[in-house]
């Protein structure tokens, strides 16, 4: 007991074959398919349009207005001391 075993998946596709026929199979095919394509490209998220903001890899210096590395704690041009945006 437990998953599919290939024997369950040939019942199944015949079982499908004698309902709908061999003429529709084809068309069913393209039909997942093209149902499968379209939850892909929508699980995808936003495409570049709707693509959100870069979120800002460096931070401007407070005295001289350089921009310095997110993580840097002093300034690379003045020295002065960076502040924490998150904290202040």
């Amino acid at each position: 007991m437990g998953a599919l075993q290939p024997g369950h998946l040939i019942l199944i596709l015949v079982i499908v074959l004698i309902v709908f026929g061999p003429g529709k199979m084809s068309s069913i095919g393209a039909d997942v398919g093209k149902a499968l394509r379209d939850f892909r490209k929508a699980s995808e998220g936003p495409n570049d349009a709707g693509a959100l903001a870069p979120v800002p890899v460096t931070r401007p210096c407070g005295s001289c207005s350089t921009a310095n590395a997110i993580d840097a704690k002093f300034c690379t041009s003045c020295g002065a001391r960076l502040t924490n945006p998150m904290i202040g």
